[in-house]
């Protein structure tokens, strides 16, 4: 007869019997569902530690019926901001007990989909998303998943869907207008992506800001890579712009390093403000101006809103959560701040 290799894993008929109680308590104790007393919770732990015991996620699973699992798709994590926002989201779902599966997509559509179709199979309990097409056929079947998700960053064109997003138009209007009132008059603003609803937003107010103004745009949607030659290109201009609006953080990031190549001095010869907070950028000479969004408060918003679709008893309707920003002056724009 072959004997077993490995002694069989414990269980929490196992847990009970070394912690001296019984296994409805036990079961309570590591649930986190129902009272157990200090004393007895601490023996329990102490038992299980010891014994190397392992919850069986998958029976947990088939009981409750979830998993206790949430998928987060997102472009990347490059940036502050949503290095910020996605452990805001975790805080939150980590106190309810929920684990998350984090999936990139590179802002590539069929990246998206696969990744979500994924993630469907799995079982998950929900998902928070930022789609990179907010017209995408494929998010019908989200719908008829029966998966609880929200969307964050970018709202998607079903109004059924819940989505946690900024003020971004509001946003780019104050910090125009701020480089308005320090009395500049050849504002060039200086972005990518011009499909994502966020930029859309943020041109717009751009462009109000400059037309109550009576002022000329000098606005620029364009690839990473060009936005170096589209520096120089104003730079050379008889008469260039005196300030830049980034209206993201890689845009931002680019005509930043084209301006310190160049040896331009902001906010002497170009101020300069940025839509989103740049990682360093108070620290840089001299610190960027920035529009701050609210990260951690729309990673909390959106991990909330989804545990409220997780926990409804019937189908909410679609609610978009709306957050304003703010402008953080230093002294790229001209501001004595630091």
């Amino acid at each position: 007869m072959a004997q077993k290799s490995a002694r069989s894993a414990p269980t929490l008929v196992h847990v009970a019997r070394l912690a001296g109680v019984g296994l409805g308590t036990a079961s309570r104790a590591l649930s986190g569902e129902g009272y157990v007393g200090k004393e007895t919770l601490a023996r329990i732990h102490a038992a299980v530690e010891r014994l190397g015991y392992q919850r069986n996620e998958l029976a947990r699973s088939l009981k409750t019926n979830r998993t206790y699992v949430i998928g987060i798709v997102v472009p990347d994590i490059g940036g502050l901001f949503m290095v910020e926002l996605i452990r805001a989201a975790q805080g939150v779902l980590r106190q309810h007990r929920y684990m998350s599966v984090i999936a990139f997509t590179d802002g590539n559509s069929d990246i998206e989909k696969e990744e979500v179709e994924y993630l469907l199979r799995r079982q998950i309990d929900g998902l928070l998303v930022v789609p990179e097409d907010s017209s995408a056929s494929y998010l019908s079947s989200l719908q008829t998943a029966n998966v609880p998700v929200v969307f964050f960053d970018q709202p998607v064109s079903d109004k059924d869907f819940d989505a946690v997003l900024v003020k971004n138009r509001h946003g780019a209007r104050a910090a125009v207008q701020h480089l308005i009132d320090h009395g500049h008059q050849r504002i060039a603003a200086v972005g990518v992506n011009p499909h994502l609803y966020s930029m859309k937003k943020r041109i717009e107010g751009y462009r109000e800001a400059m037309k109550q103004a009576g002022l000329r745009e000098q606005l620029v949607v364009t690839r990473p890579e060009d936005i170096d030659r589209q520096v120089d290109e104003w730079l050379g201009m008889k008469a260039p712009p005196t300030a830049i609006f980034g209206l993201n953080e890689l845009s931002s990031i680019k005509a930043i390093e084209a301006l310190l190549a160049r040896k331009v001095r902001m906010p002497e010869q170009m101020a300069f403000i940025g839509f989103d907070e740049i990682q360093l950028g108070r620290f840089v000479d001299p610190p960027l101006t920035a529009v701050r969004q609210p990260a951690a408060m729309i990673g909390e918003q959106a991990a909330n809103r989804l545990l409220e679709r997780i926990e409804a008893k019937e189908r909410l309707p679609g609610k978009h959560i709306m957050l304003d920003t703010l402008l953080i002056q230093r002294r790229s724009c001209g501001c004595n701040g630091c």
